[in-house]
């Protein structure tokens, strides 16, 4: 049986605590993780440019190009690095973060990177991200902050390989089999949070007062379950961002009882679409994403496609039509929430370039 990273977060020992302490030890606090958020927006402009010079860089070394092959899998690699570089920038570093960071351990072991070859390339990404963010800081004349930044910089990558280290340690010292009492004991403690999650947002507001879908904070907070979930059991989702099209004018021209009716319209599709398995919210304004469990993308076009129909019944002879983006949670290279939203925005503005009720899935033309 292979070995998973849930798995292995169990036989290392990688609570909650164990992650507290890790941070501790380097001295990681909230303040490092406040100061690399506050650079994803700059990072995330200049992420692709980053990756281009981390590959050109790496594929003169023989045994990585060796293990890069074609252009094909440098493509989705260098896709993969920019949302692992993203990630480090998110801000928020719990058991999601580290459950990615211990896959990305186990798919360099699986595909023979040793980690001579794993540490050199750590090395050479933050000589270039330390570069870039010099750089910036001193054209704008923000010195001051260099020794905080890169020292925060310094530490998340510290933390990084230490987990992916453990992975390599932990395969080479023996072959792990799954433990069925640890398993059940990992699935209890995960049950367990999720119901006190659920007690969480029951206190707070998790309803939108219009359309009464889940809100962006209960949507987020499902999201990064269904996340979870879907990395403990093996099974791919897919999120859909949906925006509605020439809304505002709709409500600009018609009046605000109007796009109030339309909303409503959008909100009683995405009931009467969804399966009881599937979750549905309003992001904000007439912006709305559905989390559809336990399919690929050809299935998840068949719920949008249905949820498309029955929106154009619901509203009658309005002219607001949808433009749908999906992105599909990779397994192997499972993406954080802000990176997989990201995807399905990038896949909705694609949609858009067509007619109305479109629908566009992420890295497909």
């Amino acid at each position: 049986m292979n070995l998973t990273d849930q798995d292995l977060a169990v036989q290392l020992k990688i609570t909650r605590q164990d992650i507290r302490r890790r941070k501790e030890l380097l001295g990681f606090t909230e303040e490092d993780a406040k100061i690399l958020a506050e650079l994803k927006p700059d990072i995330d402009i200049s992420a692709s440019s980053i990756v281009d010079e981390f590959y050109d860089d790496q594929v003169t070394k023989p045994e990585i190009e060796r293990t890069i092959g074609d252009a094909g899998t440098l493509g989705r690699l260098k896709h993969h690095m920019s949302n692992y570089i993203l990630d480090m920038f998110s801000g928020r570093y719990d058991d999601i973060y580290v459950l990615s960071r211990l896959r990305i351990g186990l798919v360099h072991d699986r595909i023979g990177v040793p980690p001579m070859l794993y540490i050199s390339s750590i090395r050479t990404l933050f000589q270039i991200l330390r570069q870039r963010l010099t750089s910036k800081l001193s054209a704008s004349k923000q010195c001051s902050t260099c020794h905080k930044i890169l020292e925060a910089l310094e530490k998340i990558i510290l933390f990084d390989l230490t987990l992916v280290i453990d992975t390599y340690i932990h395969a080479l010292v023996k072959q792990v089999s799954n433990s069925q009492a640890e398993l059940e004991n990992y699935a209890k403690s995960l049950e367990e949070e999720v119901s006190s999650r659920t007690k969480e947002l029951i206190e707070f507001a998790q309803t939108d007062a219009l359309t009464q879908l889940n809100n962006r904070r209960a949507f987020f907070d499902a999201l990064r379950r269904e996340i979870a979930r879907s990395i403990r059991h093996e099974e791919e989702f897919v999120l859909a961002y949906i925006d509605l099209d020439h809304f505002k004018q709709a409500n600009d021209t018609l009046g605000h009882q109007e796009g109030d009716r339309i909303l409503i319209c959008m909100a009683e599709a995405v009931r009467e679409s969804l399966r009881a398995e599937d979750l549905g919210a309003r992001i904000g304004g007439d912006e709305f994403a559905v989390i559809i469990a336990d399919v690929d993308l050809a299935k998840a076009k068949e719920v949008i496609e249905r949820l498309t129909k029955r929106f154009d019944t619901n509203k009658g002879n309005s002219s607001v039509t949808m433009s749908v983006g999906l992105a599909r949670f990779n397994l192997e290279y499972p993406q954080l929430p802000d990176a997989l939203m990201k995807e399905a925005d990038i896949a909705m503005y694609n949609a858009k370039k067509h007619k109305g009720n479109s629908i566009a899935a992420f890295g497909q033309s």
